[in-house]
């Protein structure tokens, strides 16, 4: 998987400034910290190429706390997992059409890229999705919000796409250039294509897909 730029944290930006890191302090603080480096590490680099050590590091804690909040870095990973799942399903919840709503919906998803990259390694790495993510809220909640307006529209006209199959288009959309991004600029070299801006070209992606549906 390609690796995308690093997300840079609260200990790396004060690094950087010339300042000595801040270090977490308290077990919410640390353990905040430490979700966030692992989340950041394991979405650049996959979970197996990661020590535990060097999530304490990116977290500015001692390697020992981590032990003892989270046991071993496989349940530190679970949760890692359920935090990164908990916030995919959190950005359609606000979602009450696939007008408005859509252009937000795909910048707050973007927001948590480095929860959709590990996601990626998780079902690359083999974890069974059922077992990942059981129940698929957000896609459903967007489902039902995109059949309503079909509902409202009145008879569907032949031709109009499933919402379903829209909103699965339309993350596949979303959710592959996030994940892909540096392989398809450089093959499609769009840094040469005049007024090319990627979250336009998301944006208007999108509705075009959830158009052929409305």
């Amino acid at each position: 998987m390609p690796k995308a730029a690093p997300t840079t944290s609260r200990t790396d930006e004060t690094a950087m400034n010339g300042a000595s890191p801040i270090r977490p302090v308290g077990r919410d603080e640390v353990m905040a910290a430490v979700l966030e480096a692992a989340t950041e590490l394991f979405a650049d680099r996959g979970p197996d190429a990661v020590t535990v050590r060097e999530v304490a590091d990116r977290a500015g804690v001692n390697h020992a706390l981590i032990h003892r909040h989270y046991g071993t870095k496989d349940e530190l990973l679970r949760i890692v997992l359920a935090q990164a799942i908990d916030r995919m399903s959190a950005v359609s919840q606000g979602v009450t059409n696939t007008h408005d709503d859509a252009i937000p919906l795909v910048a707050e998803l973007r927001a948590i890229e480095p929860a959709v990259r590990l996601m990626a390694w998780a079902i690359l790495s083999g974890y069974a999705i059922e077992e990942l993510w059981p129940e698929n809220p957000a896609i459903a909640k967007l489902q039902s919000v995109l059949a309503d307006e079909q509902a409202a529209a009145g008879p569907a006209d032949q031709g109009r796409e499933d919402a379903g199959v829209a909103i699965v288009t339309s993350a596949a959309l979303v959710l592959g250039w996030m994940v892909f991004r540096p392989l398809l600029e450089r093959a499609g070299q769009v840094d040469k294509i005049a007024g090319f801006e990627e979250t336009t070209m998301l944006n208007d992606a999108v509705q075009q897909l959830l158009g052929r549906a409305r």
